[in-house]
Formats: C-alpha cells, sequence, structure tokens
C-alpha cells in the first residue's frame, strides 16, 4: 500500500524520488532489451542504467538514515510501514541489478568470441560472408563502449559529489538543531532558577505577613 504524502512530508517526498527512479530504470531496461546488443544506442542506455542503479542504491540508503533519525518523532506502525517501502525497493534494487547483468553477460560473451575470432585472423576477407558485423565495426563499437562507460563514470562522480554536498548539508542542519536545543535547555534552566528563586521570596513575605 502506498503512502500518501498529505502534509508535505519530505521523506515521503523522498521516497516517491526513489520509487520514480526505480521505474525510470524498469523502462529504460525494457528499452534496452529491444535494441541490438552491439548496437550505439544499447551502449549508451546501458551506461545511463548503470549510473542510475549506483543512484538509486545511494539515495535508499540515506533514506534508511533519514528514518532512523525520524523514529522519536513516528508511531511504531509508522516507522514499520515505511522500513517495509524501503525493504521493498531494495528488493527491486537487486532484480533491477540482476536484469542489468545478466544482459551484460551476454554482450560480454559476443565480444569475447568476436575476439577470439578476430585473434585467429584479422584478415576481413577471412570473415564468414554471412556475417553482419567486420572486424572494423566490431572493434569501432569496442571503442564506442569505452567512452560510453566513460561518460557514465563521469555522470557517476557528478552523482556522488551532489550526494556529498546533500549529507555536509544534512549535517550542518543537525548541528543548528543541536545548538538550539542546547539554548532551549539553557533558558529553561534560568527560568527554572528565576522561578524558585521568586517562589521562596513570596513563601518568605507570606511568612512574615503571618507574624503580624
Amino acid at each position: 500500500m502506498a503512502l500518501i504524502n498529505i502534509d508535505g512530508d519530505p521523506w515521503l517526498t523522498d521516497l516517491d524520488a526513489c520509487e520514480r527512479l526505480s521505474n525510470e530504470i524498469q523502462s529504460q531496461l525494457a528499452a534496452r532489451k529491444r535494441e541490438n546488443t552491439l548496437s550505439r544506442e544499447y551502449g549508451v542506455i546501458s551506461g545511463t542504467v548503470r549510473v542510475r542503479l549506483k543512484q538509486l542504491g545511494t539515495e535508499l540508503e540515506q533514506l534508511n538514515r533519514k528514518l532512523g533519525l525520524l523514529t522519536n518523532s513516528l508511531t511504531a506502525a509508522e516507522t514499520e510501514r515505511r522500513q517495509r517501502k524501503i525493504e521493498s525497493l531494495q528488493s527491486k534494487l537487486i532484480q533491477l541489478q540482476r536484469q542489468f547483468n545478466s544482459a551484460g553477460a551476454d554482450r560480454d560473451a559476443l565480444f569475447q568470441m568476436s575476439n577470439a575470432r578476430n585473434d585467429e585472423d584479422d584478415d576481413p576477407a577471412l570473415i564468414p560472408s554471412q556475417s553482419s558485423y567486420s572486424v572494423a565495426d566490431l572493434r569501432a563499437q569496442q571503442t564506442r563502449i569505452l567512452e560510453d562507460q566513460n561518460e557514465g563514470l563521469d555522470a557517476l562522480s557528478k552523482v556522488i559529489a551532489r550526494q556529498k554536498q546533500l549529507a555536509t548539508r544534512i549535517g550542518g542542519e543537525v548541528d543548528l538543531h543541536n545548538e538550539i536545543l542546547d539554548d532551549l535547555a539553557d533558558t529553561i534552566e534560568t527560568t527554572h532558577s528565576g522561578t524558585d528563586r521568586e517562589t521562596r521570596q513570596i513563601a518568605t513575605i507570606t511568612t512574615e505577613s503571618s507574624t503580624w
């Protein structure tokens, strides 16, 4: 059952973002399945999915940590419901990773077969005529795949940098809240001391009045 974000709860907003990201990854894997494994489109989609899988894993870890900070402000039942949502998304992430890796393994096997053929003889004239790819095509495709992987790593680096900034900001907010709580505790202590002093003065005046 989906959790309805009525009051604009930031945690539920982050949960919705994770769910949307997982659905986008699922759609991209379906789109990749329709592409030829040696096509450029297949490589581009693979690079994008690889980055988004890592992003989803990172965001789920942060979502779990944030839930730990909210435990005292939530009921036990609500905490359990939210924990189940995280676990469900984590299970889906594992399934998506398996889909991604299984397709990648098939592609690697195809490249290994191509490389073995190239090692035997790089002469394009010796490649069977029924093959739809030449040695030059396969080498060009391998080059494009490496370029796509580099692009994916660059995108991942940017995601990690953003996550680091977010973690730093959250840490700053926690420190600020701690300072506010410390100030509040000092104010309460001062007020309490003043109240005790006034109470003693009133008691003294009352005692003196009773002796007149």
